[in-house]
């Protein structure tokens, strides 16, 4: 998240000169706003610049390792489409699908669902609940995994999806996130470094600069409104000194764009800080930092039995709202499964966007990561919306030119914070001359 000293400190400081032959008129007085433009300004520049700077490398970072085209399995990558489609125990998509096969064109679902099916059931009886059922391609074979959850515990075993026989099941080494430079440098822009709980500096930074924002907006129009009356119609205009006009010209090419990152930073902040308040106040005695628990709605295991009878149904509802939705696009991935209730079929759809869609598999509707019935996952918004608020706030909700729209505001940023702080000890040295000795003043 990011803001500035005086996010268009803008017109709070327009001077008085002449353009040609005609005096401009006499400055609004803006009595009431520019007090709250300056001292907001003042006292959150240290947070401004800090998340200007932040935000803005760790942008740099995220469009270095997309012009890179860097591998799927690349940490700086991961780390970018970390929780994009869920929590831990949502999310089926994995980094190797991103570069990994599909299953053939005018592939039998049917079939290889039944095949795989008749032989988990000979391989682990009867009785033994299944949780779910997938099929994939792996080592260039389609392949059926289903994971059967017993009192000794989940494993998932292999199956060939055309013959039915079974494959070597490899155990698959627990997922650890790999650090990585986007990892850091994110840590450092949100304060989760310093501990999650300090992102309610954040959160207040949004607040406030939002406030410089309108503040400065509002002085702004006054002032263009009072110029015009003159017959000065410019919208950028020089007065002042350099400083303070290149501080106008940024901040109201800026705001727009300074308003977008202010409120969903904040949104974000709020989130975050939810989720801390829940790790606090739900650990036990003596647990601290990393050994806070999250909510279980992220890590719990909200899968029900997977009825053998129910799957065929499953598998059609599916694969009818994926054709309805997606036409003929390829599937590399296709798992059903009960999620908090909820019959599924997620599908890892490929080509170039490879992505993850859910289904209720009884509706035939797209699922969301935010559903009535689904456990709390810590974010008060919701996971669907927070991963929205987090698209818009780092500008890939537009792709590239959002990215590039969002540095920009970073670096405006940065150059606001540091143009307002030499306005503001510039005004503050005059006004010791003068004998008036007041950090802040109305």
């Amino acid at each position: 998240m990011v803001s500035w000293r005086g996010a268009l400190s803008v017109i709070s400081s327009s001077t008085l000169g002449r353009v040609g032959d005609k005096p401009l008129p006499k400055k609004p007085s803006g009595k009431g706003m520019r007090p709250i433009h300056r001292i907001v300004g003042t006292i959150i520049l240290v947070f401004t610049l800090y998340f200007g700077v932040t935000g803005s490398i760790v942008q740099m970072i995220d469009l270095r390792t997309i012009a890179s085209h860097a591998a799927a399995t690349d940490p700086d990558m991961m780390a970018i489409r970390e929780s994009i489609d869920g929590t831990p125990n949502f999310a089926v998509i994995q980094p190797t699908d991103y570069a990994a096969a599909a299953l053939p064109e005018g592939y039998d679902f049917n079939t290889a669902v039944s095949n795989v099916l008749k032989s988990a059931r000979l391989s682990v009886g009867a009785d033994t609940p299944l949780k779910f059922l997938e099929l994939r391609v792996i080592d260039g074979t389609p392949v059926g995994l289903v994971q059967a959850g017993d009192r000794a515990g989940d494993h998932t075993i292999r199956f060939d999806a055309a013959t039915g026989a079974p494959l070597p099941s490899p155990e698959r080494p627990r997922a650890r996130p790999l650090p990585s430079l986007r990892g850091k440098a994110k840590a450092w822009h949100r304060m989760n470094a310093l501990g999650d709980q300090n992102v309610w500096l954040n959160a207040l930074t949004g607040i406030c600069l939002f406030v410089m924002i309108v503040t400065g907006l509002i002085l702004y129009f006054q002032l263009l409104r009072a110029r015009r009356r003159a017959g000065l119609n410019a919208i950028f205009w020089s007065a002042g000194g350099w400083w303070r006009s290149l501080h106008r010209w940024v901040a109201v090419t800026a705001a727009m764009f300074l308003m977008f990152v202010s409120v969903t930073g904040t949104l974000l902040s709020i989130d975050t800080l939810a989720l801390w308040i829940y790790r606090d106040t739900h650990a036990p005695a003596g647990s601290s930092g990393r050994q806070l628990p999250f909510p279980i709605g992220m890590t719990g295991d909200f899968s029900a039995p997977l009825p053998d009878s129910k799957l065929p149904a499953m598998l059609g509802t599916t694969l009818s709202a994926y054709r309805a939705t997606q036409g003929a696009m390829p599937i590399k991935v296709l798992r059903l499964r009960y999620f908090a209730g909820m019959p599924q079929g997620v599908i890892v759809t490929g080509g170039d966007d490879t992505r993850q869609l859910v289904f209720n598999a009884d509706t035939g509707k797209r699922a969301s990561m935010t559903e009535p019935g689904y456990p709390y996952t810590g974010f008060p918004f919701g996971w669907e919306e927070h991963e929205l608020v987090k698209q818009i706030h780092r500008g890939d909700a537009l792709g590239i030119p959002g990215r590039l729209m969002d540095l920009f505001a970073g670096f405006s940023l940065v150059f606001l914070s540091i143009s307002g702080l030499v306005m503001y000890l510039d005004l503050l040295r005059r006004r010791w001359r003068g004998g008036r000795k007041q950090m802040f003043w109305t």
